[in-house]
């Protein structure tokens, strides 16, 4: 798991990774939560990478469309690594997200950044429509089921609507392997040009 999400995540009784995927987060998160639960559509992913064993942790199959599969407020921490952008209603999504988070649990978000300066470009200067997930092919889903699209003040609004009371976000810079210039770009993530238009990915955070 990237450091700089670990350490947002915090510590605590129960974490949440929403849209698992292969349960990898939790296989990290291991040494900061007791309770570890996957929720996703399928099992696929898991059942690819490990043969359908969850390494301490608890799958749950879900429609993430609809209502979670869990209690009110059980969990002191929730992930969703490139989710948001593929739900049909995201103010359920995150009105799920306010319901299962305790007090004062916090919830970490990533999504791509269409007003990252790549992408206004290609809507300028190319033509197409928005797209986030590489380009034009169409040899799969469309825009890999994107169905959404999102700016840092998108996210910030949504969330405050919702009721959290801390809500914050920056540019997710990848730094695998990046080199000096992203070092430095992710040590200003904060700073307004590198945030809204630097950066391909949106990180926001936000507490209960």
């Amino acid at each position: 798991m990237d450091k700089r999400i670990k350490k947002l995540l915090g510590v605590g009784t129960c974490i949440v990774d929403i849209g698992c995927g292969s349960g990898r987060m939790l296989v990290d998160s291991s040494d900061n939560f007791d309770q570890r639960i996957g929720l996703d559509l399928s099992n696929r992913r898991l059942e690819e990478m490990s043969g359908g064993r969850s390494e301490g942790w608890e799958f749950r199959e879900a429609d993430l469309n609809e209502d979670f599969p869990l209690e009110d407020s059980c969990a002191d921490a929730v992930m969703a690594n490139q989710v948001i952008e593929h739900i049909l209603d995201p103010l359920k999504f995150c009105s799920e997200i306010y319901r299962i988070l305790k007090p004062g649990g916090r919830c970490v978000i990533t999504t791509p950044n269409i007003r990252y300066v790549k992408n206004v470009a290609h809507i300028i200067f190319s033509g197409y429509g928005p797209r986030t997930a590489g380009g034009n092919t169409r040899d799969g889903n469309w825009d890999d089921g994107h169905i959404h699209y999102f700016t840092h003040r998108d996210l910030r609004e949504l969330f405050s609507h919702i009721g959290f009371s801390q809500v914050h976000s920056s540019a997710l810079i990848d730094i695998d392997g990046g080199g000096y210039l992203r070092k430095i770009m992710n040590r200003y993530a904060l700073a307004w040009p590198i945030r809204e238009f630097l950066s391909g990915n949106i990180l926001i955070w936000v507490e209960k």
